[in-house]
């Protein structure tokens, strides 16, 4: 019985950390729609953003994915493994914007020496890339 209640209360306790440590994440990260609004005032600098992962595409000489924080959706362009849908990041980057014609894509860039922080997987199985565990040729 003390064992169970033990057990019920870590698990509690657990909980609650985990969603306190989300919401510490997202107060501290810049707001998407915000970079989406005045792109002017993050141009070229150091931003992090958290959010979930929607879409990740690896082309022949670009590699990116999306993230969404439920305030707009920016791309990340890196050159790292790409994380898988659902995860959930904190990543750090440069802010640029692609201009084409009529057409502004706003992206950031991931910065060289940090990795996109994993921070939760809403999918079932194992959520853990070679990027989180070391696992890769480089590190990452």
């Amino acid at each position: 019985m003390r064992s169970r209640r033990f057990v019920c209360s870590l698990f509690f306790c657990l909980t609650l950390l985990n969603l306190a440590c989300d919401a510490a994440y997202s107060i501290t990260a810049t707001k998407i729609r915000d970079i989406l609004d005045h792109p002017r005032d993050y141009q070229n600098k150091d931003i992090t953003v958290y959010g979930t992962v929607t879409n990740a595409v690896s082309l022949l000489v670009i590699k990116y994915y999306e993230i969404q924080d439920g305030t707009g959706s920016i791309k990340v362009v890196t050159d790292k493994l790409l994380p898988t849908r659902g995860e959930k990041l904190k990543v750090t980057g440069r802010m640029t914007v692609v201009e084409m014609g009529t057409e502004r894509w706003v992206m950031l860039r991931e910065n060289q020496d940090t990795a996109g922080q994993f921070v939760e997987s809403t999918k079932a199985g194992p959520s853990r890339n070679a990027r989180e565990d070391g696992g890769g040729p480089d590190g990452y």
